[in-house]
């Protein structure tokens, strides 16, 4: 199996049970989450900025979401903060963490995108 800092690949792997073993649904799944990245931060650095709970609430829920289904547990976790701080209307702390997720996002989909560029033999993955 091949290792890999920041997804989880019994959870990734999951994703791919998840689309009825279909490898290109798949793949078309990682390169939607890699291609949003960059604007779901902006549009939620924006909701924060203009103290847009509400839609830095439902850019939170698609960014644990989707992290969950492809296995990038720390990415979740990072949104998983501000959402709480959200929650609690905290945005000030909410924009604590923002760096630390754009960061650990960036870093997430750059391993996505070399995992895509090197798959792992069939029958070597982890379930």
């Amino acid at each position: 199996m091949i290792q890999t800092r920041y997804i989880e690949h019994h959870r990734y792997s999951r994703l791919l049970d998840h689309l009825s073993g279909d490898a290109a649904s798949q793949r078309r799944f990682v390169l939607d989450f890699v291609s949003l990245w960059t604007p779901r931060t902006e549009r939620l650095q924006q909701a924060l900025a203009t103290n847009n709970l509400q839609d830095a609430d439902v850019v939170l829920l698609s960014i644990r979401s989707s992290s969950t289904m492809i296995g990038a547990m720390m990415l979740e976790a990072a949104a998983g903060l501000i959402h709480s701080a959200v929650k609690r209307r905290d945005v000030a702390g909410a924009e604590k963490h923002v760096a630390r997720l754009h960061e650990l996002g960036g870093l997430t989909c750059a391993e996505l995108i070399w995992m895509l560029e090197h798959p792992e033999p069939a029958g070597t993955s982890a379930s």
